[in-house]
């Protein structure tokens, strides 16, 4: 059920109560900015198994040719063997019997034998080949099958996205200035307590990309030369904006954002938060460190880089940017890769 249409309400109510007006609309907003995000990762689910199906296909494709070109090849040997038996036929017969030496006739027996035996062999394998290239065709057609499916599921969940993010943006549009000025003072004064309760200090409207936190006041500590080459790249995106899907360079979404930074690290993980969570060890909250990938909801469908002292980095919504927040209390898994 669309969440636009009771903002008619909202919008009659706003004199009586323009606090809880803008109470009731952040907490709408948030509910479709996550949706969208939830989407937006099944999405990249969809997309990653998708590039495993294109390779199966190609392999199966590839399997297809190699046994044509084996049936081929059976069906000329027989062809060859059935030209042969006929030369060595009725004639071949009758010149064993008229041929001088008597052995020969034993000798030629062998031969015709050993012919009738490679006949019999080069008909089983030509079936045995036609048997597996019917396989292999059955094979292919499942794995194209399964590509059209996810093509089509690809496109259910950008549409489910896009819905998603249409509705947070008309039920904004339907605020005004005013209330949309006391929106955004709210989120940040939301901000500003969750980043002071996290020991992170007062993150100001200036202190750093996107008006939050920057790596340098925190004072991250990276605990290898590898983990810093991280750190370091993912410091430098901060306040490039959230983009669904998106992997840099210039926008990001939250599992783009991590696969892009630990790339910097030489580990090569998938652009989906929930299957970057089957990637390396598991840790616990008590025993996080910075660098370590932290998941949230569940099922899982959020991912950032821990950088200390319960604060993180990652690519939050769509109408935000990369920047430096308190982990969440829904944290459902950590790994150290």
């Amino acid at each position: 059920m669309s969440l636009v249409v009771p903002l008619m309400g909202l919008a009659s109510a706003a004199q009586a109560s323009p606090a809880a007006d803008i109470r009731a609309v952040q907490k709408k907003v948030d509910t479709l900015q996550h949706q969208a995000e939830v989407a937006s990762e099944e999405y990249n689910d969809t997309r990653e198994e998708l590039k495993g199906l294109e390779v199966r296909v190609k392999a199966a494709q590839t399997r297809l040719e190699q046994q044509r070109a084996r049936v081929q090849e059976s069906r000329r040997m027989v062809g060859r063997l059935a030209a042969e038996s006929y030369r060595n036929g009725d004639l071949g017969t009758l010149e064993l019997y008229l041929g001088d030496n008597p052995d020969a006739l034993l000798a030629q027996s062998g031969v015709v034998e050993t012919l009738a035996d490679r006949q019999v062999s080069a008909i089983a394998r030509l079936k045995e080949s036609q048997r597996k290239l019917a396989a292999d065709t059955a094979d292919l057609g499942r794995q194209e099958a399964k590509v059209k499916a996810g093509q089509a599921k690809l496109a259910a969940k950008k549409k489910e996205v896009e819905r998603k993010l249409s509705e947070a943006k008309a039920l904004l549009s339907r605020l005004t200035a005013a209330q949309r000025a006391a929106l955004e003072r709210a989120s940040r004064d939301a901000a500003r307590q969750a980043l002071e309760n996290a020991g992170g200090g007062d993150s100001g409207d200036g202190g750093g990309a996107g008006g939050g936190l920057d790596c340098g006041s925190i004072g991250i500590d990276a605990p290898t030369a590898r983990v810093k080459k991280v750190l370091d790249f993912a410091c430098a995106q901060l306040g490039k904006p959230y983009v669904w899907a998106a992997d840099g360079p210039g926008s990001y979404d939250c599992s783009g954002f991590t696969m892009r930074s630990w790339q910097q690290g030489g580990v090569s993980l998938p652009h989906s938060s929930r299957l970057q969570a089957g990637y390396g060890t598991r840790v616990s909250r008590a025993n996080l460190r910075p660098g370590d990938l932290v998941f949230f909801y569940s099922p899982i469908s959020h991912v950032g880089i821990y950088v200390g002292n319960g604060l993180m980095i990652h690519a939050p919504h769509s109408g935000d940017v990369v920047k430096i927040a308190p982990l969440h209390s829904n944290l459902t898994a950590a790994t150290r890769l």
